[in-house]
């Protein structure tokens, strides 16, 4: 059987004494500890809303890009750029 490949950061969370952190693994950075973005400040009582808290930052970072992309797209469309219409 083949390994699972990550390819997406994906959440996880670490356990830290009594409580979870919120960590986002980015498979692209390496495996390095401390290549990944932790929340300590966010620590949860589960593992499960660690999670949960750091799939929604995942993908409230995705809608913002995607808000971006559009922005971007309607101001660099040529009718914007002075052309005779």
């Amino acid at each position: 059987m083949d390994p699972l490949l990550l390819t997406r950061p994906t959440p996880v969370a670490h356990r830290v004494g009594n409580g979870f952190v919120p960590v986002i693994f980015h498979p692209d950075r390496g495996t390095e500890y401390l290549r990944n973005e932790r929340y300590p400040r966010k620590a949860k009582a589960s593992a499960v809303e660690a999670i949960e808290y750091a799939r929604r930052v995942i993908h409230y970072r995705r809608v913002r890009a995607a808000e971006k992309r559009r922005r971007r797209e309607a101001i660099e469309h040529p009718r914007y750029h002075g052309g005779a219409a």
